[in-house]
Order: C-alpha cells, then structure tokens, then sequence
C-alpha cells in the first residue's frame, strides 16, 4: 500500500494488525478480567476494572487500595484458577490502583 492511501473499511477490520487484532486483544484482555474476578470473592470481584498479562506477570487494576490488598492477599486463589481453567501460569500478580476520574 502506497503510504498515504486510504483503505477500505473492510480491509481494516479484517486485518489482524489492524482493527480486528485490536478487537481481538480486547475481547481476550475482557475474558481475562472476567475470569480473574470469577476467582474471588464477590465483594472483591466487583472492584476489579481489568487484567492483563505482561511478561510472566498478571497485572489487575482495583478501584482503590484497600481492594488492591484484597485482591494481593488473593493472589494465590488467582493464579491457581488461571493454570486450571486457562492454562495460563504468571509467576507473580501485580496490583495497581487506578486513581478515580
């Protein structure tokens, strides 16, 4: 492609580098969070906004600290659920706050 020109619509979602790769990654960074809050405890589960998995680490973002001690203390429950149901083994879980806006 000639830089420059533009492209169809369709042929930006059916590209995996494209459109459809960025959907695609969001659907599995969706299905990640769900399972991660299934994992815990309902009153934690509600305060989990997303997970993602960066390197060998699983990194779940809380709407406040005192989630994010939760959600550390539970770290273990997590990582077992993930190796059992989604194959998916992190040596460790990260836990961020994400400020409120």
């Amino acid at each position: 492609m000639a830089r420059g020109k533009p492209r169809l619509i369709k042929d930006l979602l059916a590209d995996r580098g494209g459109l459809a790769g960025i959907a695609e990654r969001a659907a599995a960074t969706d299905r990640l969070s769900r399972r991660v809050q299934s994992a815990l405890p309902g009153e934690v589960s509600n305060h989990i906004l997303g997970a993602n998995i960066s390197g060998d680490s699983l990194v779940v973002i809380v709407d406040g600290a005192a989630w994010a001690a939760r959600v550390r203390f539970e770290s273990r429950a997590i990582r077992r659920v993930l190796s059992d149901t989604q194959e998916i083994d992190v040596a460790r879980v990260i836990v961020r706050v994400r400020p409120p806006i």
